[in-house]
């Protein structure tokens, strides 16, 4: 099934982190398994034009206005097919996720930015696979001792304001106030590509440097899922800002309502115990609640999307970027590599190598 989390905890110095606690996974029978991690080689990196384009939202393929900062309209429903290009960005923010009730993902608005291509396939990548999760916590790689002297990730409040105060106490420890921002949840670029962010196990220099995950339409649960077939052909590249117990060839996606694992701020941020599965959230209790059948589960995980981030947007598109781009699969097998981060990735985190 899915998903592990973790999450770091409080301020470290000289590069240290403490407090990250392992991970579960969850296998469809219900029974827990771990897999066992690999060494990680890291390939030749790559580079890719960002996607700059401020944020926008439309539905079912029709245009949508920015919804923060950067020029332009949403062009929902316009595609970066593999090996061609998206539409242009603004200056500034993520490509919108419009447009995936209709079909494809709406490509940023217009206005001067870089064109998106779908990075070239994976030659000499490593085996991987893919967790998820939203604990709330603030990232590893929100400590200005863990980020090598760049510029941390930025943490925010309990109602999502931007925290001006990097040594913030983690929300996930006692009396704790420095929350996960909302903007770090994943989003759609084109069909076929999506950027985000991820918990890995990489070493410890590892804030900030980018993947790309190739999906292979496998899963690391030994049973191929419709959601993990259905990912054969998209890509993914996402930026390492936390650590945790995670195999050295895991990625534990941040995705809202994935579950929170063994740390949670979400009850206090969120203001609700309705989180779903502590490892797997609302995909795995609505499978156990429909006898695990994909289409019932699916459907019952968006309805929880809508329910519990009504009036949180940007969760609310993160967790229906899940059961709609993602497909809802359960520990989808990827090939990966590092690569160069796009602008989009970096300019919405502000952490860049």
């Amino acid at each position: 099934m899915v998903s592990a989390l973790f999450s770091c905890t409080s301020g470290l110095e000289n590069g240290d982190f403490t407090g990250v606690a392992g991970s579960t996974v969850v296998a469809s029978g219900g029974s827990a398994f771990a897999g066992a991690p690999s060494s990680f080689t890291a390939g030749t990196a790559a580079t890719f034009a960002g996607a700059s384009g401020s944020p926008t939202t439309s539905s079912g393929g029709s245009s949508g206005a920015p919804t923060t900062g950067g020029a332009g309209q949403g062009s929902g429903g316009s595609v970066a097919a593999a090996g061609s290009s998206g539409g242009k960005g603004g200056s500034g923010g993520k490509g919108g996720s419009g447009g995936m009730s209709g079909g494809a993902a709406g490509q940023a608005g217009q206005g001067g930015g870089e064109v998106v291509v779908q990075p070239p396939p994976i030659t000499g990548g490593s085996q991987g696979w893919a967790t998820r999760y939203w604990d709330c916590c603030k990232p590893a790689c929100g400590w200005k001792g863990n980020v090598g002297g760049r510029t941390p990730i930025q943490s925010c409040t309990q109602d999502d304001q931007p925290l001006s105060d990097n040594a913030a106490k983690n929300a996930c420890e006692s009396g704790g106030t420095a929350y996960m921002c909302h903007s770090l949840q994943p989003w759609a670029v084109s069909a076929t590509l999506a950027y985000g962010y991820a918990a890995v196990s990489k070493g410890s220099d590892f804030c900030g440097k980018c993947y790309q995950l190739q999906f292979t339409g496998g899963s690391h649960n030994g049973t191929v899922d419709a959601g993990s077939k259905a990912l054969l052909g998209k890509t993914m590249i996402v930026q390492a800002i936390n650590n945790g117990g995670v195999g050295g060839d895991q990625f534990d996606l941040l995705i809202p309502g994935g579950g929170v694992g063994l740390l949670d701020a979400c009850s206090k941020q969120w203001g609700t115990k309705d989180l779903g599965e502590q490892y797997g959230g609302f995909f795995l209790a609505c499978q156990k609640s429909n006898n695990f059948d994909y289409e019932k589960s699916k459907a019952c995980t968006k309805a929880k999307c809508d329910t519990v981030f009504a009036n949180k947007p940007d969760l609310r598109t993160g967790c229906e970027w899940f059961t709609e781009w993602f497909g809802a699969p359960d520990n989808p097998a990827v090939t990966y590599k590092e690569v160069t981060c796009p602008d989009a990735i970096t300019n919405n985190s502000g952490l860049k190598r």
